[in-house]
């Protein structure tokens, strides 16, 4: 068998269950997602230099002109600033409600905004969920101008009434719901009054809501909405008259593992269960996800399940869980669902991770809080920005890198090309800034140890016809190409690569 020419290239995603001989997706990576079925470098995320006085458990993010105004729940506070369309931001306000607001390590927020006769406002929930999604106390709603400063103001709720799940506008009425399926909606175009005239409230379903979002309804019955319980998925729905509104249960075959893990995404909801991905475009339905899954829920730390949080990136079609896994107490891993390539790949999150995050609809960008605490504060990050880390005056590179599936020769009926593959060279392509390498990793067998071959660089352009192409020498009977890219500046979108190969030696053993 004399020299051949193969394509390197892989199916998109990283698969992270099973073996790594038994698919044909890319085994490994890091800050690396897919376009075209393609591996391209994720963007690069930026420091805003203003400290938020504690880890936030929730953002909120509203546009006007060309400020995007963004509030954020702690433990003990909700601070309030705004960033303007170059990152520049205003200082920090506290608008921490100065009566009718317990302070609790165990805080959990929920934003939305409505408005009344007069303004747009901000209506903020806060219960301490951060340990027990199931808890059944506290419970507390404010509101405030969205664009103002001033300390956010008490919502009496109704008698008998809780609000230990959240808040949800489904504009002219608020919506808050909690334990035992409760819901309450206020005055129609009032969100600061639920005991008058027009206001209502039931219990929906048996066990605790925890999450409710707008959802299109028909000609004469919108606003409509979607709740989730701890077990089921229930349907919100205008109704008109003494009744007002009328709920019927979607699913009660549901879970949900975080409220703020739950998305909608071009009218479609996607959130985890507790053991599996699920989504709501009509009926409810699972993710399919043959790439991860064990990975994410035996990884995920359970007693750290309710800082799950979700944000998107609608440009390359991403949904992003950021997550605490193994030990972490923060989410300092993300796994990724891409809607467009309907694949799944993940990366580990930069400083240790992240706490919230939001991804403002005008503003593009995502924006996401960090938990090192620096200077007395935390860090805001807006990401998709450049391609580096960039911290003030400090400027880092972001490695990026992706291993491709398993590669080996096919044995023929008779064996007689049961070898080893050996590459002799590599012809780069690829939309390219900064240096990247190369290497050839593998084994023997799928039970052999692992070889990693020497990292070969390669220019971001050819000066010479020794960069043109990668001379290699080596051969593995299994082996996989690793590109990858470590400089400031650096970024990649690959295209068409090509190795050169033939047979090597016949060993089967390391």
């Amino acid at each position: 068998m004399a020299e051949s020419i193969i394509r390197i290239q892989s199916q998109p995603g990283i698969k992270r269950d099973g073996t790594m001989l038994e698919g044909d997706a890319y085994v490994d990576g890091q800050w690396v997602r897919f376009q075209r079925g393609l591996p391209r470098k994720i963007g690069g995320y930026r420091s805003i230099n203003k400290y938020l006085s504690e880890v936030s458990r929730a953002l909120n993010a509203y546009t006007q002109n060309d400020l995007t105004y963004v509030h954020s729940g702690s433990a003990n506070k909700i601070e309030r600033f705004f960033i303007d369309s170059s990152n520049n931001t205003s200082v920090i306000t506290d608008r921490t409600p100065t009566s009718g607001f317990t302070a609790d390590p165990a805080n959990v927020w929920q934003f939305d905004i409505d408005s009344d006769s007069t303004q747009n406002l901000i209506v903020a929930q806060v219960a301490p969920n951060g340990v027990n999604i199931a808890n059944s106390t506290g419970g507390q709603l404010f509101s405030g101008p969205i664009l103002g400063t001033a300390a956010l103001t008490p919502i009496t709720l109704p008698s008998g009434g809780n609000c230990t799940g959240g808040v949800v506008a489904l504009h002219p009425y608020t919506f808050i719901y909690g334990t035992n399926g409760y819901v309450a909606w206020s005055v129609a175009g009032d969100p600061t009054d639920f005991t008058g005239t027009g206001s209502g409230s039931a219990n929906v379903t048996a066990q605790k809501i925890v999450k409710a979002m707008p959802l299109r309804g028909g000609p004469g019955n919108s606003p409509s909405g979607l709740l989730w319980s701890l077990d089921a998925v229930v349907r919100a729905t205008f109704v008109g008259g003494a009744e007002v509104f009328q709920f019927d249960t979607i699913s009660t075959e549901s879970s949900i593992l975080s409220p703020n893990g739950v998305i909608e995404y071009d009218g479609v909801f996607f959130w985890p269960g507790v053991d599996r991905f699920l989504l709501f475009n009509g009926v409810v339905r699972e993710v399919p996800n043959s790439m991860n899954l064990n990975w994410f829920f035996d990884g995920l730390n359970e007693t750290q399940a309710q800082k799950v949080f979700a944000i998107k990136v609608p440009r390359y079609g991403e949904i992003w869980w950021c997550y605490p896994r193994g030990e972490a107490t923060e989410c300092s891993h993300a796994i990724i669902y891409n809607v467009r390539e309907n694949s799944w790949y993940d990366c580990e999150l930069p400083n240790g991770g992240r706490s919230a995050g939001a991804t403002p609809s005008v503003f593009r960008k995502p924006l996401m809080t960090g938990v090192q605490l620096l200077n007395s504060g935390y860090k805001l990050w807006v990401h998709e920005t450049g391609v580096d880390e960039v911290d003030g005056t400090s400027v880092q590179p972001i490695y990026s890198f992706f291993e491709t599936a398993e590669i080996s020769l096919p044995i023929s009926n008779e064996g007689k090309i049961n070898k080893q593959l050996q590459v002799l060279g590599v012809e780069p392509d690829f939309v390219q800034s900064g240096e990247m390498v190369v290497s050839v990793h593998g084994r023997f067998n799928a039970r052999s140890p692992e070889v990693e071959g020497p990292f070969m660089p390669f220019p971001e352009t050819a000066t010479g016809r020794n960069d043109q192409v990668i001379y290699l020498d080596t051969q593995r009977r299994q082996l996989r190409f690793r590109f990858a890219s470590n400089v400031i500046g650096g970024d990649y979108q690959m295209g068409l690569v090509l190795a050169h190969v033939q047979p090597g030696d016949g060993t089967m053993i390391g």
